[in-house]
C-alpha cells in the first residue's frame, strides 16, 4: 500500500518473480487498496501477442481513462500513435492515478518507451505504475534500458517476490483448511509449490478433491504421498500452456513424465512424438520463454513440480504406455539415466506388454520385494504390473496376494479388495493361497466398510473356518470364534496366530488349533504369512500387556521397527515411552484409516492417542478420539472406556466415570471377555474407594486377581496387584506393585504405579519425585500437575520453580482452548473456581489475550505454544 501513498514512493515499482508466485495475486491486492483508498486504477493484463502490437499497452491504458483526452483511430487495439507528450497530459488529467499492467514483458517498445517517458515527467505527481513481469522471461532491451534510466534517476525500483517461507505456507494452508499441515502434507505441498503460492493453492485443491487429505484431530494428513493432487488440465496454473500451439503442448506433457531421465529428455520427447531434434528444440525454447520448463546441467526439467502434475493428468492412456516404452528402452539400453530408483519399475509397470514381459516381470518382482514394508504403496503398483504381465496361473496368484497385502498395509481397501474377489473365483489356487485371499479380502471389506460381507463370510457363504473366525472377530463375536477355530482341519501360521489372538481376548486356551500334520504351510507364500503372522502376535502381545511375548513374537524375523505397520509402531513405541513417536503414528494411521486392518489392535490405537492427549491436556480431545473409534465400529471397544472414565472423573463427574466403567465391565463379562478387563477393575477399585465404598473396591479387587490368573501377563499382574494395594491401603504390597511395574517397562504405567502407591498407602513418598520426572519426560503435563501437587502436600520440594510456572500456564492454556468450564477447569486442576479465575487474569494480563476466545484462537493456531 505505502507504494501508492508515500510520496516518497518512485513512480514505477516493478514487481518480478517467477511463475506462479503470486505477481497476480499481489497486483490485486494492490488494485483493491489502491480503490479502498479512492485512487483511480487503470488495470492491464498483457498476452504475448500484444509485444507485437505498436502502441497496444498505451492505448489500453488511455482507452481506460475517461473521459477519453484523444480521438484515436483503428488498429488491433483500437489506436493510433499517441505520442509520449499526449499520454504525459492525459495521466496529468488524473491526479493519483493508478496503472498496475501484469505481465509487463509483453508491453509493446513503443508503449513502453512511451509510458516510462511519461512517468519521468510526473515524478513529483501523485500517479503511480505498478508492474509485474516473470523472471526470466524473454524482455524487449527497450523495456530494460528505460526501467534501468528511471531507476538510476530514484524515479523506480524493483520488488523480487520470494517464495513463501514454511511458516507462512503452513498459515496459508491452515486458512484453507482449518487445520494444521501435518508433515506429510507440509512436505508434499513444498515440494510441488516450490513455496510458490499459486501451486501451492492448486496442489490443496487438488488434494481437497481426492480421498488423501484426512482431517484428524485438528491436523490435515496426506493419507498416501504417492497419489498426486488432482489439478485439472483447464486449471489457470497451466494458463502459459494452454495459449501454446499443440506440438509445444504435447512436448510440454511429455518433458512432465520423462523429465527424470536428464539431457536425455529432448532426443526421447523426439522419439515418443516424431518430432526432429530442431523441432524440439524450438518447442523447448518457447517453454523455457514462457517460464514452464527450464534446461541446466542436468537437462531439461519442469521447476514447478505442481505444474508437471496438471501436464502429466492430462495424457490418454496410449500416449502414458508409450512415454513409459521409451522412457525404459532408453534406461535399458544404457541411452539415459535416471537417479530416482522408483522411476524405472513405475515407467516398466505402465508401459506393460510394450516392453520385454520377462525382463520386466523379473524387475518389478525385485522392486515390489524389496519396498514391500517401508513403500506398500509402491510395491502395490509394481506387484500389479507384474500380476498383468504374468502368464503362470501360480506366479499370477502370488503377485496378486502381494500386491493386495501392500495395498492394505498402505490402508487401499478397494484397491486390495477388487483384484482379490477376483482370485477367488479361480479354480487352481492352492489352499493355503486360497485361503490368504479369504482373508485379505475380509479386512478389505471392512476397511471399505461392507459389513454385509462381513456377517456373510462369518456366516459361512465363503471361506473356511480361519477365515470365518477371523470374520466372527472382526464382528467383535471373539466367543462364538474361539469354538470355531478349534474345529479347523489345517495348522498354518495364520490359525496359530488368530488362535493366539482370540485366546488372548477370551482367555480360552481352548482356542488353540489342533495341529494336523503335514498341513501347514508349504507353498511360494509361507514366508509373507509367517511375517503377518508375527506382526499380528505382536500386536496380541501388546494390547494384552506381554512384553515378553512382544519380544518373542519378532524374534528372528528380520523385521526391524521401521519394518513393522505404523499401528504396531505406534504402540510398541507408546509402551516405550517415546510418546510423541507414538502419538504421530497413531494420529496418521488413524487418519490413513490403517489400524482397521488389526481387528486386536484398532480401539488400541485410538485409547493409546486418547491416554497421550489427555495426560498432555487435551480431555476434549481425547474424547473424539475414543468417539471416533466407537463411531467406526472397532472391535474390543471396552479397551477405550479406561480412558474414558478417567476424562469424566478428571472433570469432575466420578458418577459418571462409574457409569462407564461398570457397563463396560457388563458387556465384557456377557461376551466372555478377559483383555482390558483387568484395567477395568483397576479403574472400579479405585471409583469405589474415592466414594467411601471399600467392601465394592474389595470386590472389585478380587475380581482384578481372577482376571490375572485368566491373562497372565505382567500387566494384568501389575493392576491386581494394585487393585488389592488401593482396596486394602496396604503399605506392604508397595514393593511388588513398583517391582512389576519396572519389569513391565512402560514409564507411563510406572509413573501412575508409583504416583498409587503414595496416594493410597501414604508409603515412601520420595517415589513422586521419580513418577514426576517420568511424567515430565513424557510431557504429562496435566498428571504432572497432579503429582506436583502432591509432592507439596508431602512437604518435598518441586525443582524449577519458573518452569513449573510456565508448565502449569500452558496446561491452563490448553484446557481453555479445550471450552472447559470454571468448574471443569477446576476439578481439572485440584483447585478452586476463584482460583482458576485469579489464574486466568494473570494469564490474560501477561499474555495480552483479552478473552477465551481470543486465548483458545492463539492456541489452535500456535501462535500461543502449549507444548
Amino acid at each position: 500500500m505505502t507504494t501508492i501513498v508515500d510520496p516518497a514512493e518512485p513512480a514505477l515499482t516493478l514487481l518480478t518473480g517467477p511463475a506462479g508466485i503470486g505477481r497476480s495475486h499481489a497486483l490485486r491486492g494492490l488494485r483493491e487498496a489502491a480503490a479502498a483508498a479512492g485512487r483511480p486504477v487503470v488495470e492491464v493484463r498483457l498476452a504475448p501477442e500484444d509485444r507485437d502490437e505498436p502502441w497496444y499497452l498505451a492505448g489500453r491504458v488511455l482507452a481506460g481513462l475517461a473521459p477519453i483526452p484523444t480521438r484515436l483511430g483503428a488498429g488491433r487495439g483500437g489506436f493510433v500513435e499517441p505520442p509520449a507528450a499526449a499520454l504525459t497530459r492525459a495521466l496529468r488529467r488524473h491526479p493519483g492515478l493508478v496503472i498496475v499492467v501484469d505481465d509487463a514483458q509483453w508491453a509493446d517498445p513503443e508503449s513502453a518507451t512511451a509510458l516510462l517517458a511519461a512517468l519521468h515527467q510526473l515524478a513529483r505527481t501523485p500517479v503511480r505504475c505498478v508492474a509485474a513481469w516473470r523472471t526470466g522471461a524473454a524482455v524487449n532491451p527497450v523495456l530494460l534500458t528505460g526501467f534501468d534510466g528511471l531507476r538510476a534517476a530514484g524515479l523506480a525500483k524493483m520488488d523480487r517476490l520470494r517464495p513463501l517461507p514454511p511458516a507462512e505456507a503452513d498459515a496459508l494452508v491452515f486458512r484453507l483448511l482449518q487445520a494444521v499441515p501435518h508433515d506429510s502434507l507440509r512436505t508434499e505441498l513444498r515440494r510441488l509449490s516450490r513455496g510458490r503460492p499459486g501451486p501451492l493453492l492448486a496442489a490443496v485443491e487438488g488434494y481437497r478433491g481426492s480421498d488423501t487429505l484426512r482431517v484428524v484431530d485438528r491436523r490435515a494428513y496426506l493419507a498416501d504421498v504417492t497419489v498426486p493432487p488432482r489439478i485439472p488440465v483447464g486449471h489457470d496454473l497451466l494458463r502459459p500452456v494452454h495459449r501454446l500451439d499443440p506440438g509445444t503442448f504435447a512436448v510440454a506433457r511429455s518433458l512432465a513424465v520423462l523429465e527424470p531421465l536428464g539431457p536425455a529428455v529432448p532426443a526421447l520427447i523426439g522419439r515418443a512424438l516424431g518430432m526432429t531434434s530442431d523441432e524440439v528444440g524450438a518447442h523447448l525454447g518457447t517453454l523455457r520463454d514462457e517460464g514452464v520448463a527450464r534446461v541446466d546441467r542436468r537437462g531439461w526439467r519442469i521447476p514447478v513440480p505442481a505444474v508437471a502434475v496438471a501436464l502429466g493428468a492430462g495424457l490418454g492412456p496410449y500416449e502414458r504406455r508409450r512415454l513409459a516404452q521409451v522412457a525404459v528402452q532408453a534406461l535399458w539400453s544404457g541411452d539415459a539415466h535416471s537417479g530416482d530408483p522408483g522411476f524405472l519399475p513405475d515407467a516398466v509397470a505402465t508401459a506393460g506388454g510394450l516392453v520385454d514381459p520377462a525382463r520386466s516381470i523379473t524387475l518389478l518382482r525385485e522392486h515390489a520385494t524389496a519396498a514391500a514394508l517401508r513403500s506398500p504403496a509402491d510395491a502395490a503398483r509394481w506387484w500389479s504390473g507384474a500380476a498383468d504381465l504374468s502368464g503362470d496361473p501360480a506366479d499370477r496368484a502370488e503377485a496378486v496376494l502381494n500386491r493386495a497385502g501392500a495395498e492394505l498395509r498402505a490402508g487401499r481397501y478397494g484397491s486390495a479388495r477388487t483384484p482379490l474377489l477376483g482370485l477367488l473365483s479361480e479354480n487352481d489356487l492352492s489352499p493355503a493361497a486360497r485361503e490368504e485371499a479369504a482373508l485379505l479380502a475380509l479386512i478389505g471389506a471392512r476397511g471399505e466398510r461392507d459389513m454385509d460381507a462381513v456377517r456373510a463370510t462369518a456366516s459361512g457363504e465363503c471361506g473356511g473356518p480361519v477365515t470365518r473366525a477371523a470374520a466372527l472377530t472382526v464382528l467383535d463375536r471373539w466367543a462364538e470364534a474361539a469354538r470355531l477355530i478349534r474345529e479347523t482341519a489345517r495348522i498354518t501360521s495364520t490359525a496359530e496366530a488368530l488362535g493366539t489372538q482370540i485366546r488372548a481376548v477370551t482367555g480360552r486356551t481352548s482356542a488353540t488349533p489342533r495341529p494336523h500334520p503335514g498341513t501347514g504351510d508349504s507353498d511360494a507364500g509361507s514366508g509373507r504369512r509367517a511375517a503377518s503372522a508375527a506382526v499380528t502376535a505382536f500386536l496380541t502381545a501388546t494390547v494384552s500387556g506381554d512384553p515378553v511375548g512382544a519380544h518373542r513374537a519378532l524374534a528372528g524375523t528380520g523385521l526391524t521397527d521401521a519394518d513393522l505397520p505404523v499401528p504396531a509402531r505406534a504402540l510398541r513405541d507408546w509402551r516405550a515411552g517415546r510418546w510423541d513417536r507414538a502419538l504421530e503414528a497413531a494420529l496418521f494411521g488413524v487418519a490413513a484409516d490403517l489400524a482397521v486392518a488389526y481387528p486386536v489392535a484398532q480401539s488400541t490405537v485410538h485409547r493409546m492417542a486418547a491416554e497421550v492427549l489427555l495426560a498432555r491436556g487435551w480431555p476434549s480431545r481425547a474424547r473424539a478420539m475414543l468417539e471416533t473409534a466407537r463411531a467406526d465400529g472397532a472391535p474390543l471397544p471396552h479397551l477405550l472406556e479406561p480412558v474414558a472414565a478417567e476424562i469424566d472423573q478428571i472433570l469432575g463427574d466420578p458418577a459418571a466415570a462409574a457409569r462407564v466403567t461398570g457397563a463396560a465391565l457388563a458387556e465384557t463379562a456377557r461376551r466372555g471377555l478377559v483383555a482390558g478387563v483387568d484395567e477395568l477393575w483397576l479403574t472400579a477399585t479405585e471409583l469405589a474407594m474415592e466414594r467411601g465404598d471399600p467392601a465394592e473396591a474389595a470386590a472389585a479387587a478380587d475380581a482384578a486377581a481372577g482376571t490375572a490368573a485368566a491373562l497372565d501377563t505382567v500387566a494384568a499382574r501389575l493392576r491386581a496387584a494394585s487393585a488389592r494395594l488401593v482396596a486394602d491401603r496396604n503399605p506392604e504390597l508397595a514393593g511388588e506393585v513398583v517391582s512389576l511395574a519396572r519389569e513391565f517397562g512402560a514409564p507411563y504405567e510406572l509413573a501412575r504405579a508409583l504416583e498409587r502407591v503414595v496416594r493410597w498407602t501414604g508409603h515412601t513418598p520420595a517415589l513422586l519425585g521419580e513418577a514426576y520426572d517420568l511424567l515430565g519426560d513424557l510431557g504429562a503435563v496435566l498428571h504432572r500437575s497432579r503429582v506436583r501437587q502432591a509432592m507439596r502436600e508431602h512437604g518435598l520440594a518441586v525443582p524449577g520453580r519458573s518452569e513449573t510456572l510456565a508448565e502449569g500456564e500452558q496446561l491452563l492454556a490448553a484446557l481453555v482452548a479445550e471450552g472447559l468450564s470454571n468448574r471443569q477447569l477446576a476439578a481439572a486442576t485440584q483447585s478452586s473456581e476463584k482460583s482458576v479465575e485469579g489464574r486466568l487474569s494473570r494469564l490474560f494480563n501477561r499474555t495480552g489475550y483479552r478473552s477465551r476466545v481470543e486465548l483458545a484462537s492463539a492456541v489452535l493456531v500456535g501462535e500461543y505454544q502449549v507444548g
